[in-house]
């Protein structure tokens, strides 16, 4: 799809709904590239923008305090739309402050990054990081429409931003898809990444959602590189050393796959498909006693947790995921 669907789609949908306020939640980066991509919806709607610094740190309450504010300042009333425009924590942090202010405005997201288009545009969670925990404040709020991708986005993402989100495109082909795993599998580079990966994910999680809107069981097998995921991500930040969420998911990929295999779940020349893979795009860290004692106590904090044990989703074969898998001790195996 490209930028005239989208202006098309987001202006029939206004007319319809009239909708005459519009404020276009996006950050620098995004800004940079593409100032001007909404412009012809001005002739239509009233048009504000919000543009913050980019990167997980504003992911905050302190932000959408900000843009409350924001909102408030300009005299945003119920009938304002929020367009979330750039990745991941724009989409989540943009249906955070959406379903909040004034108990809930109507918003749409328009995906800049791969991590976002296959993931975190979809499904109608939305959060704000609490310091370390990852999305411990949040909702869930539906868009109130479904916008097609534009691709060409992809044109301009740095390549650590695209590894990012193909952390997540590896994720559902592990959770969905053996075929899709295998035409991963034969991928030389990052730029052999194909619009059909990406559409076969996104139908792949509107799916999940339309089954678990409010991620009670089966959703759960989304979480799969999750939780070490989190915690890698939780536990970098604190040291000053922050990665991409996408990346930090690929290396819970990797050792969740081999939690799935250490537990018999998961067959050996599987797993070996997957160790064999992942190390190809991701660096992967060494596992050891000192790596896991950091890491447990994010993993302790997990909101997927219950009943003092952890929760993991694991596999049983590349292509399906077994969710809510209830664990106790974690130990370093060789």
């Amino acid at each position: 799809m490209a930028k005239s669907d989208i202006i098309r789609q987001l202006s029939d949908h206004f007319r319809r709904q009239n909708i005459l306020k519009v404020a276009v939640f996006t950050d620098e980066n995004v800004e940079n590239h593409y100032p001007d991509y909404f412009s012809e919806l001005s002739e239509d709607v009233s048009l504000d923008k919000i543009v913050l610094p980019a990167g997980e740190q504003a992911k905050s309450i302190d932000t959408a305090v900000r843009i409350w504010r924001y909102l408030a300042d300009e005299q945003c009333d119920r009938n304002t739309f929020l367009l979330n425009f750039g990745g991941g924590t724009v989409s989540d942090l943009g249906g955070f402050v959406a379903s909040t202010y004034k108990r809930g405005i109507r918003y749409a997201n328009v995906p800049t990054t791969l991590l976002a288009m296959i993931d975190a545009s979809i499904g109608g969670k939305t959060g704000v990081n609490l310091q370390y925990l990852k999305n411990a404040v949040g909702t869930f709020y539906f868009p109130d429409i479904e916008l097609p991708v534009d691709i060409t986005f992809l044109k301009t993402l740095p390549e650590e931003e695209l590894r990012s989100g193909f952390g997540e495109l590896v994720k559902y082909a592990l959770i969905g898809s053996a075929d899709l795993f295998d035409d991963l599998c034969k991928m030389q580079s990052l730029s052999d990444i194909r619009t059909e990966f990406v559409e076969a994910c996104r139908k792949f999680k509107q799916e999940v959602v339309e089954k678990d809107p409010k991620d009670e069981h089966f959703r759960h097998i989304l979480n799969f590189g999750h939780t070490f995921g989190h915690a890698l991500e939780g536990y970098a930040a604190k040291i000053g050393k922050p990665i991409a969420h996408g990346i930090a998911v690929a290396q819970g990929l990797y050792f969740e796959s081999r939690l799935s295999r250490q537990l018999g779940f998961l067959p050996e020349e599987e797993w070996q498909l997957i160790a064999d893979f992942l190390p190809k795009f991701f660096t992967i860290p060494e596992f050891t006693p000192e790596f896991l004692e950091q890491l447990l106590p994010y993993m302790r904090n997990d909101k997927k947790n219950h009943g003092g044990t952890l929760n993991f989703t694991l596999l049983d074969r590349i292509g399906h995921a077994m969710p809510d898998v209830q664990i106790h001790t974690l130990t370093v195996d060789h």
